[in-house]
């Protein structure tokens, strides 16, 4: 079985690797934004910078405790505090970019209608049950106006984008089932992980879907 320190290493790779990915996310979707003047690219924009903000606290704050946890690991309350403490604004930030992830699509859709076996329990410390069944409930919203979207509309990168939410969705059923085993918790980290590089891929493709104008002639 992975020990605590262990699992909490991984934990920090990870999340860094997302907390990057969710950075270029941001910046496509902005990109995608300015380019097709979408408001819902700007909603994801906004949404992955706030899951990206959440990433960064996480990191940093797991980071300290495996830093100090030699010295501090004999008081075991401190770490675990801080570990408890950090989850549960990790888990709110997430949840409030999940949010806008439907105000994304919740939007659109408005406008449109308008015109015609138990693991340790020092686990709890990253594991919040709560938080994944919450942020599961709001993804199927968003995963169905993404698949509305690339089936119906069809617009450049849709299609990624579908795939990377319904990733991102799997991998809250996955992080939930931890207490099963951990494999399941290193499971949903992978399929966060592809649901963002999905994601960047399809924000990238959308944003440059859009043609630059062509130059005007000069007077003859």
């Amino acid at each position: 079985m992975i020990g605590l320190l262990q699992l909490l290493r991984l934990d920090v790779v990870l999340e860094a690797v997302s907390l990057i990915l969710g950075l270029f996310i941001a910046v496509q979707s902005l990109r995608a934004h300015r380019a097709l003047r979408s408001s819902s690219f700007l909603f994801l924009g906004v949404g992955f910078t706030l899951m990206s903000v959440a990433m960064l606290v996480r990191v940093v704050v797991v980071g300290l405790v495996i830093a100090t946890a030699q010295p501090m690991w004999r008081h075991f309350i401190l770490p675990v505090l801080g570990l408890v403490t950090v989850e549960m604004i990790y888990s709110a930030i997430r949840i409030v970019a999940y949010v806008v992830f439907i105000a994304a699509y919740a939007a659109s859709r408005l406008a449109a209608a308008q015109a015609p076996i138990m693991v340790f329990p020092a686990l709890l410390a990253i594991y919040n049950p709560l938080f994944e069944l919450a942020s599961a409930a709001l993804l199927i919203y968003v995963v169905v106006e993404t698949a509305h979207n690339w089936l119906i509309d069809r617009p450049r990168g849709s299609g990624a984008i579908f795939a990377g939410f319904l990733a991102l969705l799997f991998s809250h059923i996955l992080f939930f089932l931890t207490p099963l085993s951990t494999l399941f918790y290193i499971l949903g980290h992978s399929a966060q992980l592809s649901g963002l590089v999905m994601i960047l891929f399809g924000t990238y493709e959308a944003g440059s879907s859009a043609t630059a104008p062509a130059p005007t002639p000069p007077p003859s």
